[in-house]
């Protein structure tokens, strides 16, 4: 038996926890703002304290080889070195998106529909927006691909029409969906820095211009899994996750989302986008249950 310690890395904290390779369950689950001077120190500890033999880190940046180089701070994790500096069984990276797409097997008690749908294939895509904007793609059970959609840029020039104030042209997809985005978004409308929550706050309490925003991003929102759809080909369904889409999940209103998820799409392609189901993970820290879900794969 072997017995895990499971680390998510996100833009802003690090959250931990300790499996056992013959369980489903996770124990001692701690969050912390994310320290690259702290880094290891933490996980030697961690390591020492409770006897760990197999790490896995799920980290917010493209893996290339052994390596993910974080996208919003210049640091960069190598599993050959922290296998070798920690004297570990294994040590595993992957893209945090890739981990959340490996929990699916947790999670299927805890989805929230906002459009239903008609399985056609097994591709099923994980998307979500926090600091930045991660995805990654299921094709069945075992394979995942993570991608960097988030620091795409071509489809962000029609999301215009959804705001009364010009947008930036130059833009990447997470500049405008993710928490980061809709501060982004606030401050061009208002001249108003605001962190996401607040804003948040402001649009329950009936703010106009939070109100534009929010509502805004949300269109803009099922028109990016629109593009993704034909794309993708996500015929399992498109499953959001993430504190920003529990929060949001209540005051989406199901129709509206499917008029903009299906825009002016026609024929064969409208048809393909009214059979993708659309719903919200609740389950929360899923990177942490996909790092041990990517594990037991393995075993």
């Amino acid at each position: 038996m072997d017995k895990l310690l499971l680390v998510d890395i996100g833009g802003t904290h690090i959250r931990h926890a300790i499996a056992s390779s013959s369980s489903n369950e996770i124990t001692e689950i701690n969050k912390d703002l994310f320290s690259t001077k702290k880094f290891e120190k933490i996980i030697q500890d961690l390591i020492q304290t409770n006897n760990i033999n197999v790490l896995i880190i799920s980290v917010a940046g493209p893996k290339i080889g052994n390596t993910i180089s974080m996208t919003n701070r210049s640091y960069v994790f190598d599993s050959a070195e922290l296998k070798e500096k920690f004297n570990l069984k294994e040590c595993y990276l992957l893209n945090d998106w890739e981990a959340i797409a490996h929990s699916y097997e947790f999670i299927n008690d805890n989805i929230k529909i906002i459009k239903d749908g008609q399985s056609f294939n097994d591709n099923t895509l994980f998307l979500g927006p926090g600091t930045g904007l991660g995805a990654a793609l299921a094709v069945g059970k075992e394979i995942v691909i993570p991608t960097e959609i988030g620091n795409t840029n071509n489809s962000t020039k029609s999301f215009g029409a959804n705001f009364t104030f010009n947008i930036e042209k130059e833009l990447t997809l997470e500049n405008i969906i993710s928490g980061t985005g809709i501060s982004h978004l606030y401050k061009q409308k208002t001249g108003i820095e605001l962190k996401a929550e607040d804003i948040f706050k402001k649009f329950l309490d009936k703010d106009n211009d939070a109100e534009e925003i929010i509502n805004g991003f949300i269109k803009c929102l099922a028109q990016t899994l629109s593009d993704l759809s034909l794309t993708f080909i996500p015929g399992n369904g498109i499953l959001l996750a993430g504190s920003l889409m529990r929060s949001l999940y209540p005051h989406i209103i199901s129709d509206e989302f499917k008029d903009s998820f299906l825009g002016t799409k026609k024929g064969i392609h409208k048809d393909m986008l009214e059979m993708i189901s659309i719903g919200v993970i609740t389950k929360e820290k899923t990177p942490l249950y996909g790092n041990l879900g990517f594990y037991k794969k393995l075993i």
